[in-house]
């Protein structure tokens, strides 16, 4: 994504996995969120699973959120357990984080942050970027009124050891990098 990010000339950026497929006109809504709040950095779709399509996809969902101790969720999925879409997240809304299985950032803001740490390598470099994004006074949202379904844990299988590894070494470089020196010190112990 960064190497590619490097070489685009737009004004948007669109992190898109390759095992996703999409609703007719999925991108203008994400284009019309961002044209309309300049304070917006980056917007993802609705994330409904490809299989199950009645379902919300474990990665991403709706919207993430991610609580004081670095622990990822997202409405639509908390753990293990996905939501079936009853229209129950239909509003568009503030999110901390937006999945990079598909979201729309600016260029410019991208560029600014540095694009996603390379030391993360996959898994949480979408929460550490949008954290970045919000800590420089910038919002993420969610546009529910587009549609992606996504095949989901095709990098990584779910049951991958390095999955694991990844999810909560990523998880604790998030507690220590991204918040005060002394708010990581407080959390990381009891975490």
């Amino acid at each position: 994504c960064n190497f590619g990010a490097q070489h685009a000339k737009g004004e948007y950026l669109l992190i898109l996995n390759n095992d996703t497929t999409h609703e007719i006109d999925w991108i203008n809504n994400l284009v019309t969120l961002m044209e309309s709040n300049i304070a917006v950095s980056s917007v993802q779709p609705k994330i409904k699973n490809f299989h199950k399509r009645e379902y919300f996809d474990y990665a991403g969902a709706c919207g993430g959120f991610i609580d004081k101790y670095c622990f990822p969720f997202a409405q639509g999925r908390v753990f293990n357990t996905v939501e079936k879409d009853i229209g129950q997240y239909d509003d568009a809304s503030k999110i901390f984080w937006a999945s990079g299985t598909a979201f729309l950032t600016r260029k410019q803001i991208f560029d600014k942050v540095g694009g996603f740490d390379e030391i993360l390598f996959a898994h949480m470099e979408e929460i550490d970027y949008h954290w970045k994004c919000q800590l420089m006074g910038y919002e993420v949202w969610v546009e529910p009124a587009s549609i992606i379904y996504h095949k989901g844990a095709m990098t990584l299988p779910v049951s991958s050891p390095k999955k694991t590894y990844l999810n909560y070494r990523n998880s604790l470089i998030l507690l220590l990098t991204n918040y005060p020196v002394g708010t990581s010190f407080r959390l990381f112990f009891p975490r």
